[in-house]
């Protein structure tokens, strides 16, 4: 990768990665970005559950490639003593610990976080789970899903007059990675100034319970006497604050209070002025639907979308297309930001996944490299930090401790990996 030994602000941090599907991974393919060290043990025989999801190109998983760029991979049976016995082992040398089976799975193996203390009183360790690990739905099966649909955010998605909708993207995994990220540097920093290492329980329940703004407040402040429903296309408190349909597809427009006579005047509608559906804020917002249809038979007469949001942005009011995902890869805001990177995968060639948001000036943020293969790294890792040796790896592996793609010994041949 271009620049990939630059250090980052977390180079030098070793992770050992107990996760699967994808809030952990997005918790440490972040963290690998930003320079650590990611030892990412799957369970064996078939490692991430996530190799086998769609999309699948030439028997590899787009969205596993995505998310685990930058890692190294072991490939271990936790439930065979001798495999749980070689991560207790691997946790002496990591920094961070991060995991997300379900309440109670690992401590079964002798992998909770008592265990790892033992063996390293400085160790990190960040769970994630779908209701945490402690409570009256520890032991219930939750996911994004679940998650999204408990917090109150999918009864907020979607028309009034219609049902809840789900959001088009695992945003409640996404959201208890970033959560997992934001905890575990924050434990690295308490842990450089008072020596000691802690447990971090994330939840995606309350991850996304604590995305709620202005929901939330609505009930607590009048003593549970307003209970926020679904709003759809158009803001309950704003207005215009939407989405509206143009001649060639959708915009969104947002009109700030201070900013109403000015965008009157932009569009060549001044005579809303003084309309009393319009004349003041709650106005507005009473006949928001009103102000849509009209709204939208301005943008009718322009061929385009962009001819209007030109108008728009002049006056600087917040306007935009909405763009499909092909619109927006190849948007120039992503191309010549470079915000895609094509990264080298044998056997698929070039894959171009996006990038880190994150833009460092002293210690960048960047996609340091591919995402492994199964068990790719066993002999690598269990080498260097467990000193085993070639010999001890092969048995550990015609055991069933072990395990890899056995495609690996072709593709070093090959030349194609190391």
């Amino acid at each position: 990768m271009e620049n990939a030994e630059k250090p980052g602000p977390l180079t030098g941090v070793r992770v050992l990665d107990l996760g699967h599907y994808i809030a952990i991974p997005i918790l440490t393919r972040m963290m690998a970005d930003l320079g650590a060290e990611i030892i990412k043990v799957e369970a064996a025989p078939h490692g991430d559950l996530t190799r086998f999801t769609p999309i699948i190109k030439n028997g590899f998983s787009g969205g596993f490639i995505q998310h685990n760029r930058g890692k190294q991979s072991v490939c271990i049976d936790l439930k065979k003593p001798e495999g749980a016995a070689i991560v207790r082992e691997l946790a002496r040398h990591v920094d961070v610990i991060t995991e997300n089976y379900s309440p109670g799975v690992l401590p079964r193996y002798g992998l909770g976080y008592e265990d790892f203390r033992q063996v390293n009183q400085r160790v990190i360790m960040c769970s994630i789970s779908g209701f945490g690990q402690d409570g009256p739905l520890k032991h219930r099966v939750g996911n994004d899903t679940v998650a999204l649909a408990m917090s109150g955010l999918m009864h907020l998605t979607g028309e009034p007059d219609g049902p809840p909708v789900y959001v088009g993207l695992f945003i409640a995994d996404e959201n208890a990675g970033v959560h997992g990220l934001a905890a575990v540097c924050a434990a690295l920093y308490y842990r450089e100034k008072a020596g000691i290492g802690q447990y971090i329980d994330l939840s995606l329940l309350e991850c996304m319970f604590h995305l709620h703004d202005t929901a939330i407040q609505f009930y607590v402040m009048s003593d549970g006497q307003v209970n926020p429903n679904r709003f759809g296309s158009h803001h309950y408190l704003l207005a215009p604050c939407g989405i509206f349909k143009a001649s060639d597809g959708y915009v969104v427009i947002t009109v700030l209070d201070h900013q109403w006579e000015t965008f009157c005047t932009a569009i060549g509608r001044r005579e809303w002025l003084t309309d009393p559906r319009f004349a003041t804020r709650e106005a507005r917002v009473d006949n928001r639907l009103i102000l849509a249809k009209l709204l939208e038979e301005w943008l009718h007469t322009f061929a385009t979308r962009e001819e209007p949001i030109a108008i728009l942005e002049k006056a600087r009011i917040l306007s935009a297309p909405v763009l499909d995902i092909a619109q927006i890869i190849n948007h120039p805001v992503i191309q010549e930001r470079g915000a895609m990177q094509a990264v080298p995968h044998p056997g698929l060639g070039p894959v171009a996944i996006p990038k880190s948001p994150f833009r460092m000036s002293e210690t960048p943020a960047m996609i340091r490299n591919r995402a492994p293969l199964l068990g790719e790294h066993n002999e690598k890792i269990l080498g260097k930090y467990l000193g085993y040796s070639r010999e001890k790896v092969a048995r550990l592996t015609e055991t069933g401790v072990l395990a890899q793609d056995s495609s690996i010994a072709k593709l070093r041949t090959d030349g194609e990996i190391e």
